[in-house]
């Protein structure tokens, strides 16, 4: 019996220290996996902080992408309006990085974005550099062809660069427990933007190219003795390119009045890049219409409007016609009809003279078929005669086009004050074919400012075909006259003087630029483009200059694109813009 209770006293002891062994083993596993998990968790942690401090890097470093790329472009485009190549700093076309060349306008701008300005990367060192290329072309921008053209594309061949730029950032971000597993202390967080100048539609404003001169549009007189007013068109009736700070200037107390400018007639602005800050005249803008100083440039919009070929021969002479024939104004004792196509300079250097003072004097009024004129020499129109357009169909493009390949307009203030009737601004043949009023088609509106009648010259730009209403019968306010005059773009320092007596108008718009392309070389493949592209620095001296009689006022319906701009005499002149037309002109964007 007492054995027996010995061994199972002995049975219960042995049970009681397997039971202690097994509490105890289970303690220090629970122990190992607080541990491990606490590690884990520690880990993940580390690792949110190396990514999510990465992730702010990487943010930051795109918005130093895309403000260095942004940079980049507007300065390049200040080059292509400007016909400059270092406008920031750097040559653009020739790749760069910012540890470089820290000063340069795009490197300025990234350190301001980065708070502390590019360097040269040392590995295992924090920092960052920025390095620009000049890409020849980017995926997504497509060519200006088709119909109607796309409303952006390329502007490749238009300067003398490549027209795209990309910034790539390289910031080296340090690294905390991921350092631990990769060796490293620190790791490159990548962004990258790519910009450029591209073609985009656009409603054009009167402009003044030149991009530094000073007194690039000058206004004269008195009041209203001397005045320029504005109807409709974009909501920026003027633009002035020139970086000085006189770039505009008067003489006098002269008006201009865009108190009805602006698609809604509500009234416009005047956009300045250089100065001065507010306007040297009174000026009418009537809210939203306001002074802009300064302003970016805007580019030629007739760039890529090809000039005219020679139709080649010897040279057309007019015909005569009697008061009442072709459009021949009754009263007027008889006209000279001029059909479009070549005109050579006779000794004087006129290639086109009407007047007392030309060397073929029987009429001072003249009549013009519908077509291109391709000039050699100038279009003189003095005081007392009187241009029309005649009631022919001529070339059938609505108008006519007066191509200066050497020689200017010369138009005397007093022109016009030899018409013997008046033409009514209202009729249409509703044909396209504009004879005796201002409409191309008998749908199109008629511009809010022109008057009834018109009793001074009366002149018409062409409604199809390259040099018509860019939107053709697509505008909404029906198809309009295009260009008038259009002066070589190799011609230098042409100064063109328009003016008129009694009541004119020119209906279309007047290009007079010089651009003295290098595209535009003999020693070129092909020789001649004919286009305004790659412009020389030393081009832009085109100055044309508006004036007429006291009393006389002279309609403009269309724009006036041209290197310099002078209000001279005592004209009262009046311009209608059309809101709708749309033009390529450079843009600067960014776009990847």
């Amino acid at each position: 019996m007492g054995e027996t209770w010995e061994l199972e006293r002995l049975q219960m002891i042995n049970r009681w220290r397997k039971q202690a062994c097994k509490a105890g083993e289970s303690g220090q596993a629970m122990l190992f996996v607080l541990l491990a998990l606490g590690l884990a968790l520690m880990g993940a942690a580390a690792f949110s902080v190396d990514l999510g401090n990465m992730w702010m890097q990487r943010q930051t470093a795109q918005n130093v992408a895309d403000a260095a790329c942004t940079a980049a472009a507007m300065d390049m485009l200040t080059d292509a309006t400007s016909a400059s190549t270092t406008q920031g700093g750097f040559t653009a076309g020739t790749g760069f990085s910012c540890s470089a060349n820290a000063t340069a306008a795009p490197c300025v701008y990234a350190a301001n974005n980065m708070g502390y300005a590019p360097a040269a990367l040392v590995a295992g060192q924090p920092g960052y550099d920025v390095s620009f290329t000049f890409p020849t072309t980017v995926p997504g921008v497509v060519d200006c062809t088709g119909t109607p053209p796309p409303p952006v594309c390329t502007a490749a061949g238009f300067t003398p660069f490549s027209t795209y730029v990309r910034a790539t950032v390289a910031n080296r971000v340090p690294l905390s427990f991921a350092g631990l597993l990769s060796g490293s202390k620190t790791t490159d967080v990548m962004a990258q933007a790519t910009c450029g100048l591209v073609f985009s539609s656009a409603p054009i404003p009167i402009l003044i190219m030149n991009p530094s001169l000073s007194g690039t549009l000058n206004v004269s007189g008195t009041g209203t003795q001397n005045k320029i007013t504005i109807y409709g068109g974009p909501q920026r009736s003027i633009q002035v390119n020139s970086t000085s700070a006189t770039a505009v200037t008067a003489n006098g107390t002269p008006t201009v009045d865009l108190s009805k400018g602006g698609p809604n007639l509500s009234g416009s602005d005047i956009g300045v890049t250089g100065g001065p800050s507010t306007p040297p005249f009174t000026y009418n803008g009537s809210p939203p219409g306001k002074w802009i100083d300064p302003t970016p440039a805007i580019s030629d919009p007739f760039a890529s409007l090809p000039a005219p070929a020679n139709p080649g021969g010897s040279g057309l002479s007019p015909s005569s016609v009697a008061a009442g024939v072709n459009g021949c104004p009754t009263g007027s004792g008889g006209c000279y009809r001029y059909s479009a196509g070549y005109y050579a300079a006779d000794k004087k250097g006129d290639a086109i003279c009407v007047g007392n003072s030309c060397t073929n004097k029987a009429y001072t009024t003249a009549i013009f078929d519908p077509g291109v004129y391709y000039l050699n020499g100038n279009f003189t129109a003095a005081s007392g005669s009187c241009l029309r357009p005649s009631d022919q169909s001529g070339s059938g493009i609505g108008g006519t086009v007066f191509y200066f390949n050497t020689g200017t307009l010369a138009w005397d203030a007093n022109t016009g004050g030899g018409c013997a009737a008046s033409i009514s601004t209202t009729t249409s043949v509703g044909t396209g074919q504009l004879q005796y009023g201002v409409k191309c088609t008998s749908g199109s509106d008629l511009p809010a400012n022109l008057p009834t009648s018109i009793t001074g010259n009366l002149l018409m730009g062409a409604c199809t075909g390259p040099y018509g209403d860019p939107l053709g019968t697509d505008d909404p306010i029906g198809e309009q006259h295009g260009i008038v005059f259009f002066q070589n773009r190799d011609t230098s320092a042409a100064a063109p003087s328009y003016g008129g007596g009694g009541t004119a108008a020119i209906l279309g718009s007047m290009y007079f630029h010089y651009c003295n392309s290098d595209d535009n070389k003999p020693t070129n493949t092909p020789p001649i483009t004919g286009l305004g592209s790659k412009c020389n620095p030393s081009a832009f001296t085109d100055q044309i200059t508006l004036q007429g009689s006291s009393g006389s006022e002279s309609y403009v319906v269309g724009n006036i694109v041209a290197d310099e701009l002078t209000l001279g005499g005592t004209p009262r002149i009046y311009m209608d813009l059309n809101p709708n037309a749309l033009y390529y002109v450079l843009k600067a964007t960014l776009l990847q």
